[in-house]
């Protein structure tokens, strides 16, 4: 029996773009879903087929709610901009070898967690802190969410208290993947939060 005081809750990272394929930081750029995520969302609906989502939820950006009208199709669909990817200000569709010369770049990756992205981004923290507002309003039951790669991340260092430290060659802090609609799952019992899988992506490993 579930535990009418618990949340359980689902992060999915949204489906592939073109952009990603290419390589370019896409931020709050609303890039549409690509042909290769159709098919990694065709792949998770197949998973998840018959099981009541819960509450699903995403970001308003295109390539996250469109991830999740292919996985869910027919559930009701709350869009949340609080769910949104990091705004990368200045950067946004660039690659990190175009970047590689700019001062700027090399100013801000001393300590993206804290320092905003120039002209107008944001610091990881305060993505990891406007997912925790989200998720802090969610009441107990089960919920789905579909965002973007940093942004679970950037949560989960808000909850846990990871480090996020700069890693070289690789715009953001963290040194562990996350894969295109892999699942990501929480519990949360009395204001404790406990991670329960990290970047389950097992339906995309089929042959």
């Amino acid at each position: 029996m579930t535990d009418p005081h618990t949340l359980h809750l689902t992060l999915v990272r949204h489906g592939a773009t073109d952009w990603n394929g290419a390589g370019r930081w896409q931020g709050w750029t609303d890039t549409p879903l690509g042909a290769l995520g159709e098919t990694q969302a065709a792949h998770l609906h197949a998973r998840l087929r018959g099981r009541p989502p819960g509450r699903v939820y995403s970001s308003d950006l295109s390539r996250a709610a469109r991830t999740a009208e292919l996985t869910l199709p027919g559930q009701p669909l709350t869009l949340d901009a609080r769910l949104r990817e990091l705004n990368f200000g200045q950067f946004e569709g660039v690659t990190t070898s175009d970047v590689q010369a700019d001062p700027a770049y090399h100013d801000w990756q001393r300590d993206p967690w804290t320092l905003p992205a120039p002209g107008g981004g944001e610091s990881l923290q305060q993505v990891g802190e406007r997912l925790r507002d989200w998720a802090d309003e969610l009441s107990p039951g089960r919920v789905i969410a579909f965002t973007h790669g940093a942004a679970i991340r950037a949560l989960l260092c808000t909850l846990f208290d990871w480090p996020a430290r700069p890693v070289p060659g690789y715009v953001l802090p963290f040194n562990y993947q996350l894969a295109h609609t892999s699942l990501t799952t929480l519990t949360r019992t009395q204001d404790r939060w406990t991670l329960v899988t990290y970047n389950d992506h097992a339906h995309l490993e089929e042959s």
